[in-house]
């Protein structure tokens, strides 16, 4: 039976059926049951922002004399509605709807005034009122949590927050970081500043709320108090990205040092052990980067064992040593006088081994992970940047980024690797030394292979509108709607810190890469309305 209360978000699959989709994340029980492949769900802003006339059009009761009146409601729907204010005395106006998921609670800065739904979308009914908490989260949510990945993928914490946040008191650590970071993404993602603004405001609160909470008896609470914490430290990082400096880490050492206090051995389930392997995930995140010096390795490490039958997960646990090798490398660079050739050598056999811990990574992987160069690659693709007509494409987002990161972590690898023949003659002979660098090449380029399926002929906002960029495609590797509305949003920034990480000297890149690689960084930033950032 077709369901026709509302504009469906089910699957293409189960629409084009004619039958009720239960809509189960990522892949509907229909298609499972079925033997297809699930395409994923429409995203919640193409259901919202639909124009009126085409709701009208799905309902065979309504005549056309509503269509004239739901157009004239639509011209003026501008006037007709009134600014979501952020204030000490004051709430959205239709938190008290039944429709609200959480309430919203009194805040104690100046006012924001906001006109949420022309920000959005200028031709947005005036009937659509949602709440300015639920409309924001929902979209963060939806975008970068619900869409399909792999099953081999996790994406650590962040998979814990939706139902977190829902049971949350309105007000909590865990409440205000959620809406701080889902505030700075949708403003990314829609270039409206005024939900920048707001997103410093929630980020001071629930720093201020999260310092109170740490003084306190965490109780009952630890497990949110941590994740309020990681989710300080995302919105630290898009800050950083946003002032174009480098992030000070102060979140990922806090929870480092909770770890060190033993707070987290109080608890011991499943979500604990999420929030582990999260902060695990960050601390090796860290020390690919080019950045000195890197977060302090907990007393303990590693902190978790790998998930099994976790391709990311997996990768995690290889990189454990890598932390262990960047800070013995590190110490050893900032005073070499005080070491010998014994620690060189012993630096080196650490750096192999790890790198083969990475090859074997990458030997198990099923095929399907497994990169196909692009067969039809648009000509607005080519326009936005190709660096040699390499063009990779993946199964989905989440893979390719995987795929990077071990791309990054062998790199980073192999680059010690080099340091240690350049220092010991006798050890690096000319053949080593070009294998090294022709490895460090090889990996770079890859990375700069997967910017087209990322970004696509993206090179602006596409305001919520993603049906405007093109993606490449390979024959077996056809473009998916999933791929298709999520790409615009995330993107870029999940391609981003890879290229920030190939600009370091040390990797002796040639000019030519540099240079496109810088471009695409700059593409970004105008993707993500940052365009005033200087490199």
């Amino acid at each position: 039976m077709v369901y026709r209360g509302k504009p469906s978000t089910g699957c293409q699959n189960c629409r084009s059926r004619h039958i009720k989709c239960d809509e189960t994340r990522p892949h509907c029980r229909a298609c499972v049951r079925t033997g297809r492949t699930c395409p994923g769900y429409p995203h919640p802003l193409d259901v919202m922002l639909r124009d009126r006339t085409a709701f009208q059009r799905k309902k065979s009761n309504i005549s056309k004399t509503k269509a004239v009146i739901a157009t004239k409601g639509r011209t003026s729907s501008k006037e007709l509605s009134p600014p979501l204010m952020v204030s000490d005395t004051t709430t959205s106006p239709t938190t008290a709807s039944s429709t609200s998921v959480v309430s919203s609670p009194k805040y104690e800065t100046s006012p924001v005034s906001v006109n949420f739904l022309e920000a959005l979308s200028p031709s947005l009914p005036s009937s659509l009122f949602l709440p300015l908490e639920s409309t924001v989260t929902s979209l963060f949510f939806n975008s970068y949590l619900y869409s399909p990945r792999d099953p081999l993928i996790r994406i650590g914490f962040l998979e814990l927050v939706p139902e977190r946040y829902h049971n949350a008191l309105p007000g909590s650590p865990l409440h205000l970081g959620t809406l701080a970071v889902s505030l700075f993404s949708v403003s990314a993602w829609t270039g409206n500043h005024s939900f920048l603004r707001m997103a410093e405001q929630f980020f001071v609160k629930a720093l201020a709320k999260t310092r109170v909470s740490l003084q306190s008896n965490l109780g009952g609470n630890l497990v949110e108090t941590i994740m309020a914490v990681l989710l300080l430290s995302i919105y630290e990082e898009f800050s950083a990205v946003k002032e174009h400096r480098i992030a000070a880490k102060t979140h990922l050492r806090g929870a480092v040092a909770l770890i060190n206090s033993g707070y987290m051995t109080q608890c011991e389930d499943a979500n604990s052990q999420v929030l582990t392997n999260s902060i695990q995930s960050q601390i090796i995140k860290a020390s690919t980067a080019p950045a000195f010096p890197t977060v302090q390795i907990p007393d303990v490490w590693p902190l978790a064992a790998p998930i099994p039958q976790c391709a990311s997960s997996q990768l995690t646990a290889a990189a454990t040593g890598l932390v262990n090798l960047r800070q013995v490398w590190d110490n050893f660079a900032s005073h070499p006088e005080l070491h010998g050739t014994d620690e060189i050598n012993r630096i080196y056999s650490m750096a192999i081994s790890i790198d083969n811990r990475f090859s074997a990574w990458a030997w198990v992987l099923p095929p399907h992970w497994a990169p196909v160069q692009a067969t039809m690659i648009p000509q607005s693709v080519r326009e936005a940047g190709i660096f040699q007509n390499r063009c990779d494409c993946y199964t989905e987002m989440w893979t390719a980024s995987t795929w990077n990161t071990y791309r990054e972590s062998r790199i980073v690898t192999q680059k010690i690797i080099l340091n240690c023949l350049r220092l010991l003659p006798n050890l690096g002979t000319p053949d080593k030394v070009g294998n090294v660098m022709s490895t460090i090449q090889k990996l770079a380029t890859d990375i700069c292979a997967a910017v087209p399926f990322f970004l696509g002929s993206q090179t602006m906002s596409v305001q919520l509108n993603p049906y405007k960029v093109e993606y490449p495609q390979a024959e077996e590797r056809p473009v998916t709607l999933a791929h298709q509305q999520t790409g615009p949003l995330l993107g870029g920034w999940l391609i981003l810190g890879y290229l920030e990480n190939l600009c370091s000297p040390d990797l002796c890149l040639p000019d030519e890469q540099l240079a496109w690689i810088k471009s695409q960084m700059h593409r970004i930033w105008r993707i993500y309305t940052f365009e005033h950032r200087v490199m």
